[in-house]
């Protein structure tokens, strides 16, 4: 469900095959208008959806879908009314919806873009940005060859704009200068997350942008990867925002629906354009439905997950640089912690997700130093609270923060609300994983990477953990001793640290 639309794709998953798309569907229903303009999704829209959501039930009983994800974006997520929405929605469709972030957009769209584009010479090169023009949101990700640096999305989507700007009411011409105006204000701000200067790489996504390829090079499918001159496309944003709606629905043949997003769109591609040294458009076709697919096409553990991993690990430490975190230990608390992690499979039950997620957070435990060394877990987590990470969920974002919470000081508490707020399951993955990012955040006490390996031994009691290591390793082994009381307390075995090569006594 986005701003202007529901679609629907309909696919055929075989173990190790690609998905086989069988069908797709779209009803055009603006969500986006009602919240946009309001705060709230109105009754008429809410049947409009329901609506929708009826035939497209219909399409998979014909099909005999088995296995349905669902997803809202920007419309859905900054509605009051969401929670009494989704509820009707699934009471009448049998359809439960998930709300995701921006950085869970992000992260999908990237997933279609690269596997659609992967080997083009634009997804590879030093600066490339991927952008997506929706009704509710622009979608901004800075590539460095091939791998997300960062990304962002922005309040800057065609339907938001002209509810925002309340455009019906003026001319045209006073239409065009307002978006102008306020797309160039919310560029002011992407200034500051993005080099858009240094971009030398344009890929743009969306059903606007295609439109316009399909004009420039006569074509009526563009096929991916195709690219558009930049004179062109400058030439044909500027030809549009000069047509008022009645002309392009003339002009073009498009349904009402389409030309009002239509010159919104192109000036926001055309301004981004503009303000970088790309000199062509490359056009894609990718879009998170694609993206969806091959989340559920692709088992945990797969090559094509553990590269997606690597590039969300990617993202993070550009969130670390951002607070001028110490690299170095971040990268060797998370190279331990992950050990500490494997080694312990059979004893913490968990997943490679999971698996990711103690690294996130380990690579980025001290990131609140950035505001005070005194109390920094605390405010580490604040900051990764209040932060998206490519590709991480709302929920797994608050894990990441707590797990960094406890890499010193106190143990989860009743009293500490962020902890409690979660659900049972995500607190016992704080547990299990606080506990290996306290232990392996004193392996590396003095920042100085002394540390190289850990080994766990079950067979005596208390367990020891043994640590390989250069150097006098004193400081590192009574640090981390005094802070395996997390890993006693949930996984209920005394742990003594020594040197390997050391007998226990």
């Amino acid at each position: 469900m986005g701003a202007s639309a529901i679609r629907l794709v309909i696919a055929e998953l075989r173990p190790g095959q690609p998905a086989e798309v069988l069908e797709e569907a779209s009803r055009g229903v603006l969500l986006g208008r009602d919240t946009f303009a309001s705060g709230r999704i109105g009754p008429a829209t809410i049947d409009q959806a329901i609506a929708a959501l009826d035939g497209f039930r219909t399409l998979m009983q014909q099909y005999g879908v088995s296995e349905v994800r669902a997803i809202a974006t920007s419309a859905v997520r900054e509605a009051r009314n969401r929670d009494t929405f989704l509820d009707r929605i699934q009471r009448r469709s049998g359809i439960e919806f998930d709300v995701i972030n921006e950085a869970e957009e992000s992260g999908l769209l990237f997933r279609a873009l690269q596997a659609e584009l992967g080997t083009h010479a634009a997804f590879k090169g030093a600066f490339t940005l991927l952008a997506e023009v929706g009704g509710g949101s622009t979608s901004l990700t800075l590539l460095r060859r091939g791998e997300p640096n960062r990304s962002a999305v922005y309040a800057l989507g065609a339907i938001r704009l002209r509810q925002h700007l309340d455009l019906s009411r003026h001319q045209h011409e006073v239409q065009v200068a307002l978006l102008r105006r306020f797309i160039a204000n919310v560029i002011d701000e992407i200034r500051l997350d993005i080099p858009l200067r240094r971009i030398t790489q344009l890929i743009a996504i969306g059903g606007d942008v295609r439109f316009a390829a399909a004009q420039i090079l006569d074509s009526e499918v563009v096929a991916p990867g195709r690219d558009v001159a930049r004179a062109a496309f400058l030439e044909f944003c500027d030809d549009i925002a000069q047509r008022d709606e009645e002309s392009i629905v003339e002009r073009f043949r498009l349904p009402a629906v389409d030309a009002e997003t239509l010159m919104p769109a192109l000036l926001i591609y055309r301004t981004l354009l503009a303000e970088t040294s790309a000199r062509r458009v490359v056009i894609s076709d990718a879009s998170i439905r694609a993206g969806v697919l091959l989340e559920l096409a692709e088992p945990e553990g797969s090559s094509t997950a553990r590269a997606f991993g690597e590039q969300v690990l990617t993202s993070a430490e550009a969130l670390g640089y951002k607070y001028r975190f110490d690299r170095d230990h971040g990268r060797h608390v998370a190279h331990l912690a992950t050990r500490l992690f494997d080694e312990l499979a059979a004893d913490h039950g968990l997943g490679e997700r999971e698996r990711l997620l103690l690294q996130v957070a380990a690579l980025l435990h001290d990131i609140g130093v950035y505001v005070s060394l005194r109390a920094h877990h605390k405010h580490s987590q604040y900051i990764l609270g209040s932060s998206q990470i490519f590709g991480l969920s709302d929920e797994e974002t608050a894990i990441v923060a707590n797990i960094a919470r406890y890499h010193r000081r106190g143990m989860p508490q009743q009293s500490h609300l962020p902890y409690v707020a979660l659900d049972r399951t995500d607190r016992l993955i704080v547990d299990k994983l606080g506990a290996l990012v306290r232990i392996a955040n004193a392996l590396d006490a003095e920042h100085v990477q002394k540390v190289a390996d850990v080994h766990i031994v079950r067979n005596v009691d208390p367990w020891v953990l043994e640590i390989d290591g250069e150097g006098d390793i004193t400081m590192e082994q009574l640090a981390a001793s005094s802070r395996a009381d997390m890993f006693t307390e949930i996984f209920g075995r005394r742990l003594l640290v020594r040197p390997r090569g050391l007998r226990a006594r």
